[in-house]
C-alpha cells in the first residue's frame, strides 16, 4: 500500500492546528486516516510540535512519503536524523517528541499580554499644534507682528477695493435695465 504521512488541518477559522497523520496517498485529502502520530501547532509562540517518534519510524522504514512541510517538522524534532541513521523504532527511550513551549506558557496568540500600565494618552490634534506655533512666532519679535499687521492691512485694502469695483458693476446693470 502506498502511503503518506501528512498534515491534516484541525481547527476554526483563522485559528488553525494541525494533525500529523499517516494516508493511502491514493484515496485524496478526503480519505480517512490510517494512524494519528502527532500534532503540529503553528500558533504559538514558538511552534509545538508532538510526535511519536517509535511509530513514525515504523511508517518511513515500512516507505511511507512524508510531504514538504511533514518532512522539515521532522527534521527539527530530529526523527529524520534518526531515520537515516536507521535508529531501530523498538530501541528508543522516548517514543514522544515535543518541541515548542514549555505546558504553562501555550497561549496560542503572537500578540503581546495587555500590561496593567494605563494606554499611552493620544496625541492632540493638528488646530492644538499649531496654536504654539503662532505663539512662538510672537515670541520671535516684534518685527514678525509688524509684518502681519501689514500683511492683514493689505488684505483689508485689497477687500475694499474688490467691493467698490463690484458695486460699480451693480450700478452699470441697473443702469441698464432702465433703457
Amino acid at each position: 500500500m502506498a502511503t503518506t504521512i501528512r498534515l491534516k488541518r484541525r481547527g476554526a477559522k483563522k485559528a488553525a492546528s494541525f494533525r500529523i497523520i499517516v494516508t493511502d496517498s491514493r484515496e485524496g485529502t478526503a480519505g480517512a486516516s490510517i494512524e494519528r502520530l502527532g500534532l503540529y501547532n503553528p500558533r504559538t509562540q514558538p511552534s509545538l510540535v508532538r510526535i511519536n517518534a517509535a511509530r513514525t519510524l515504523h511508517w518511513l522504514n515500512e516507505g511511507a512519503q512524508p510531504t514538504d512541510t511533514v518532512r522539515s517538522l521532522l527534521r527539527k524534532t530530529g526523527v529524520w536524523k534518526q531515520f537515516h541513521d536507521g535508529v531501530d523504532p523498538g530501541s528508543l527511550e522516548t517514543a514522544i517528541i515535543e518541541i515548542g513551549p514549555p505546558p504553562g506558557q501555550r497561549g496560542t496568540s503572537r500578540r503581546p499580554k495587555p500590561s496593567a500600565e494605563a494606554p499611552p494618552e493620544p496625541e492632540p490634534p493638528a488646530a492644538e499644534k499649531a496654536e504654539p506655533a503662532e505663539a512662538e512666532a510672537a515670541e520671535a519679535g516684534d518685527g514678525a507682528e509688524d509684518t502681519a499687521a501689514e500683511a492683514s492691512d493689505a488684505g483689508d485694502e485689497a477687500s475694499d477695493a474688490g467691493d467698490e469695483a463690484s458695486d460699480a458693476g451693480d450700478e452699470a446693470s441697473d443702469a441698464g435695465d432702465d433703457d
